[in-house]
């Protein structure tokens, strides 16, 4: 690990959570995908952004600053080692296959943390029926939005929409045998819509339409 010296101490304690989010990963997405591990904290205001460099993420200062609790965005680049990192988009219109997986990732750390669950992040996402995140499909959404709010959370709701309809058991077996036969390769939409119907024996191309493709807000699952 690494923090820059005119950082406070607490920015240390916090990025020393990693190996503890490292653990917790691993229950949901499998064996961690490489051999080293650290983070670096650095203190530059043109940089206010994390990176999910392999083994290695990057965060700016701002993320621990506030002296809130940073464990989330830690969890979210963290996420990316196995999403992003080790299982790669086969084409960049389908980053959603890393961002709606590390969004994910901070949902279940906070129901690891018991300070709300998937579940709740998903009523208050989807309550708002007039919210942006319907008329930009998160599957598809074109080089100009692919870092649109709707890849993130729309991309985890379509997680959640997934584990909601296939339950518990599968819906975790499906994300680490992703992870596994996916390792060190590139994946596309279509390869996670087959693993996922062949783990759960569901219809669920539909489902994938629905959140990932449509422009109007999907049936509630």
């Amino acid at each position: 690990m690494a923090v820059h010296t005119s950082l406070s101490t607490a920015v240390d304690a916090q990025l020393a959570r990693t190996p503890e989010a490292i653990d917790f990963l691993e229950t949901k997405f499998g064996p961690y995908p490489f051999d080293a591990l650290g983070g670096i904290v650095i203190n530059d205001p043109r940089v206010g952004f994390a990176l999910e460099n392999q083994s290695r993420p990057i965060y700016s200062a701002g993320f621990f600053s506030s002296g809130g609790d940073g464990s989330w965005v830690i969890v979210h680049e963290l996420a990316h080692q196995w999403f992003g990192d080790s299982v790669s988009v086969n084409e960049w219109n389908e980053i959603w296959l890393n961002e709606g997986f590390a969004t994910y990732a901070e949902w279940l750390w906070q129901e690891h943390q018991g300070t709300s669950t998937a579940q709740k992040i998903f009523d208050q996402n989807y309550s708002n029926t007039s919210s942006p995140l319907w008329t930009v499909p998160p599957g598809a959404p074109g080089k100009e939005r692919l870092f649109n709010r709707s890849v993130y959370v729309r991309g985890g709701m379509t997680l959640h929409a997934l584990r909601v309809t296939v339950g518990d058991e599968d819906f975790f077996k499906i994300l680490k045998d992703w992870s596994a036969q996916k390792r060190n390769g590139n994946a596309t939409t279509a390869e996670l819509l087959a693993l996922a119907e062949q783990v759960s024996g569901e219809q669920l191309d539909q489902l994938f339409n629905d959140w990932l493709y449509g422009t109007t807000r999907p049936p509630r699952p």
